[in-house]
């Protein structure tokens, strides 16, 4: 379906733009989305050619505009829903992240209180025990700077 505006209209069948108006308010012819339709002008003038190479040229940059209207909605619609599970993902790497962190602390803390136990047994321990002792504290401090 073309549709033409009124002063398109006007100039096809060669009569003023006051005259197609009065004709749209009449009831003669209709309009579509504000646009007066080939089809109601057919109706109106049936004995007037609306064949012409400029309303083959009309029709097609119609479609066009219309099949580029689709597209943008479409991919409009495929970006919404990209950043929504996109903002989903995000969502729950940080609540991962969150709770490694508290986890990290809370192993942090436990070296942490292991080594100050381990120093308080030193002195509470025997000669003879403080070398392993010695090996346990150094693999916990060596840890401890790691993490």
């Amino acid at each position: 379906m073309i549709k033409l505006s009124v002063s398109q209209v006007a100039r096809k069948l060669r009569v003023s733009r006051t005259q197609i108006q009065a004709q749209i308010n009449s009831g003669k012819l209709q309009t579509h989305e504000g646009y007066v339709t080939t089809d109601s002008i057919r109706l109106a003038y049936p004995k007037i050619s609306l064949h012409s190479e400029q309303d083959k040229h009309i029709q097609k940059m119609q479609q066009i505009k219309a099949d580029a209207m689709f597209k943008t909605g479409a991919t409009d619609t495929a970006k919404q829903e990209n950043e929504q599970k996109l903002i989903s993902i995000i969502t729950s790497l940080k609540s991962k992240l969150y709770k490694e962190e508290l986890r990290n602390e809370h192993y942090v803390m436990v070296f942490e209180e292991l080594g100050n136990r381990l120093n308080v047994l030193e002195k509470c321990c025997h000669a003879q025990d403080k070398e392993p002792l010695h090996k346990l504290q150094h693999w916990i401090k060596n840890h401890e700077e790691q993490s």
